[in-house]
């Protein structure tokens, strides 16, 4: 596989999902995605969006990692090279666009009631809300993830696709993000996956593939 693009399962869906949100930002005041939810802020979809926006953090990394590690070393390098540009490369951008958390953003209007929060979650303050570092880490693992098994499981890219999205739609359910946020999260995201599966195509990891069949987890445990 060249990139993620030539996995159409993955990249329906994420286009479908950019185009959709492009609409949204376009049509409706800034802000208002966020009260949308307002009244779908309860049980079960609390604890469901918490648990998903989880994979946007370290442990996703991690355990897709090790999970690499059993098949090819060289995949599980890829993975843990997505985080490692992802992290400062959205710190940076943070930094330098100083754009307010929504609960900064509604706060500093006086309209802080109007905004239903989840109970037990901690809201993110200031101005470092653009991009999501959440999705745009979900969307470089993911498609990462995808490139990887694409080959042999292509149809697989429809599950991570949604894992991916349904990551950036937590950060918005959770009051963390803005829908415009997570749609730079997702596009920085998919930047990274690419640069980086360009890197599985440099001189220094093609002598890596011989290495491939003998270091992984599997064959060294056994």
């Amino acid at each position: 596989m060249k990139s993620i693009w030539d996995n159409a399962w993955f990249m329906i869906p994420a286009l479908l999902f950019f185009a959709a949100g492009l609409i949204v930002v376009y049509f409706t005041p800034y802000g208002h995605e966020i009260l949308f939810f307002n009244d779908m802020r309860r049980e079960p979809l609390n604890s469901i969006f918490q648990a998903l926006t989880l994979l946007g953090e370290a442990y996703a990394y991690i355990i897709c990692g090790v999970a690499a590690l059993f098949r090819r070393y060289r995949y599980a390098l890829l993975i843990a090279l997505a985080g490692l540009v992802t992290l400062p490369t959205v710190y940076f951008i943070k930094e330098s666009f100083g754009i307010d958390r929504p609960i900064t953003f509604f706060r500093n209007q006086d309209l802080g009631e109007l905004v239903v929060t989840v109970p037990g979650v901690e809201l993110n303050v200031g101005q470092t809300s653009f991009p999501s570092g959440h999705t745009m880490a979900a969307f470089a693992l993911f498609s990462v993830v995808t490139m990887i098994t694409g080959k042999k499981y292509p149809r697989a890219g429809l599950l991570f696709a949604f894992l991916a999205i349904l990551t950036g739609v937590s950060r918005v359910f959770l009051v963390q993000h803005f829908l415009a946020d997570i749609l730079a999260g997702a596009a920085l995201g998919l930047g990274v996956s690419w640069l980086i599966w360009q890197l599985n195509k440099t001189p220094l990891f093609k002598k890596m593939h011989h290495l491939d069949g003998k270091l992984t987890l599997k064959k060294l445990t056994a």
